[in-house]
């Protein structure tokens, strides 16, 4: 088990130095920017690491978690973080939008609500400190936890079915 260890801190770390690469590459409210969004990059790296959480996180709950009754309570946990996490994005989105559109009023003294929705659009460098910060971090971890459990949770009850 120990030689789980290692391997998770690494990639970890590794995550948080990229939801804070991205966080930092984005522009701040009133800024303009250039064609395109260069942390995309690293956001496509996120993609390999979320697989490896989920293939270690299993591994390391089929070791650990010997009763359903525990992954029950994990399960909950993690459903609990997340919709919490969810709810605070989702406010904290808005607030962002809503910023964004006190500093265009500032400098142009109208709103153009179209050019604040398109550059709070998914991939605009406008929004990388929005979806990428220590909320989504803990979430980004969080989810990569619930799937290994959920699998084993629906492994452990279909093992149990078959054989009563």
């Amino acid at each position: 088990m120990k030689k789980l260890y290692l391997p998770l801190v690494i990639a970890i770390l590794l995550t948080a130095l990229f939801f804070f690469l991205i966080n930092v590459m984005g522009s701040s409210p009133g800024d303009t920017s250039g064609n395109g969004n260069p942390a995309i990059i690293l956001m496509m790296l996120l993609v390999p690491l979320f697989c490896f959480f989920i293939y270690f996180s299993y591994k390391f709950f089929t070791q650990v978690t010997h009763q359903s009754k525990s992954l029950v309570y994990m399960v909950i946990a993690i459903v609990a973080h997340l919709l919490v996490g969810l709810v605070y994005q989702i406010y904290a989105f808005r607030n962002y939008k809503k910023l964004l559109q006190d500093v265009y009023y500032e400098e142009f003294l109208t709103v153009d609500y179209d050019y604040i929705d398109q550059i709070t659009s998914f991939l605009s460098i406008h929004v990388n400190s929005q979806y990428f910060n220590i909320n989504t971090f803990f979430m980004f971890l969080s989810l990569s936890m619930f799937i290994p459990v959920l699998i084993i949770f629906a492994q452990r009850l279909i093992k149990q079915m078959m054989s009563s």
